[in-house]
């Protein structure tokens, strides 16, 4: 009989004079960029890499400001090499534009026009884990994108929204629905942290709201709502999470706002003839975090023609390229330039070419309600 110390020398992880050895590392080398708000990932074989605007191009970026054929990444022993290959605009490492072929140092950032390509060294069965994780969170955005609901394109209360998951999944859901003739409901909730833990809490509250699955509570009164998923959503019973919620009911014969902000900020009312946005807020604490409670709730009157924003803090907390960050008010400024329908892609496009390139940090939720 084999002694029992004996391994199979195919196994990835051997023990030799009882010490564990570590198995080796293979590390593949890529490149890393955004396009079209979608990060992407290529890796750097053998042949390497060309970058420009030519269909020919591995990576194609199809703008006047990168040449046809622009630059080209290349291995060279355990690492890679840049040259250009006499671009128009230059090829620039570190923030300096590369006259002769240059060494990539893993992380190393290459820029071209507005598009930054981040050369990496990766193990390659850290990256297949990644891009394992990566899919489960493609499939938990597919199953938030589902529950939203239609836009309301006719009727005396008009919704329309934009929305677009970070590439790390940030809890944001929301939803809305006639509780009868004359009665609209709606949410938007923000589940702190990212990824697919978050992502599956908001579908969970979700869910809730829409099939209103809060026995004995009045759905029509804000404050009972948030109390009621208070005591449903412990943060201790679900893995310390907690949301913030803004939940609304309106009233389309008494031309009422009834609202509960719960740890959420605030939302803003567009009035004909008002000078500016109005914040629609009362403070409350989020969800889940404290013991059973009453929830404060607030009611406002809305004139004919007006419009209200509710969104989460993905769609105003944008770092700028410059490294400075837009606060609320910044918000407050652009919303009180609309001037009606196609208001959210309208911010949505003001944000995206305001910020950073790259995927935003945060989810971007918004609703704007249109009163008739």
């Amino acid at each position: 009989m084999a002694d029992s110390d004996d391994r199979d020398d195919t196994e990835q992880t051997r023990i030799v004079r009882g010490a564990a050895v570590a198995p080796v590392v293979q590390l593949g080398h890529y490149l890393t960029y955004t396009q079209d708000d979608q990060p992407r990932r290529i890796r750097i074989g053998p042949q390497g890499v060309t970058v420009g605007r030519h269909p020919s191009s591995t990576v194609i970026f199809p703008v006047p400001e990168i040449s046809r054929q622009h630059c080209r990444i290349e291995l060279e022993g355990d690492s890679a090499a840049v040259h250009d290959l006499g671009s128009t605009n230059g090829t620039f490492v570190a923030g300096h534009r590369i006259q002769q072929r240059t060494r990539l140092q893993n992380g190393s950032h290459v820029t071209l026009g507005n598009f930054v390509l981040r050369y990496e060294q990766r193990d390659e069965r850290e990256l297949e884990a990644e891009q394992r994780l990566s899919a489960e969170l493609r499939q938990a955005v597919e199953y938030v994108r589902a529950i939203l609901p239609e836009p309301i394109t006719t009727g005396p209360v008009q919704v329309e929204w934009c929305y677009v998951p970070s590439s790390e999944l940030g809890g944001d859901a929301f939803g809305y629905q006639f509780l009868d003739d004359t009665t609209l409901a709606g949410f938007l909730l923000d589940v702190s942290g990212h990824g697919i833990g978050a992502g599956m809490h908001a579908i969970a509250v979700a869910n809730v709201l829409r099939r209103l699955a809060l026995p004995g509570v009045d759905v029509r009164d804000p404050g009972q709502v948030a109390a009621a998923l208070n005591t449903m959503f412990r943060m201790e019973d679900h893995g310390d999470q907690i949301f913030t919620l803004w939940y609304f009911v309106y009233d389309t014969q008494a031309r009422t706002l009834r609202f509960c902000s719960a740890g959420h900020h605030a939302g803003f009312l567009v009035t004909p003839g008002a000078p500016g946005p109005a914040p629609v807020w009362c403070r409350a604490p989020a969800i889940g975090m404290l013991p059973p409670r009453p929830w404060p709730a607030g009611e406002t009157a809305i004139p004919p023609g007006s419009r209200l924003y509710i969104f989460s803090d993905g769609v105003f907390e944008i770092e700028q390229p410059d490294g400075s960050h837009w606060q609320i008010d910044t918000l407050r400024q652009f919303i009180s330039e609309g001037v009606g329908h196609n208001e959210a892609q309208r911010l949505y496009q003001t944000v995206r070419s305001a910020a950073r390139p790259g995927p935003l940090a945060d989810d971007f939720s918004l609703l704007v309600l249109h009163f008739a």
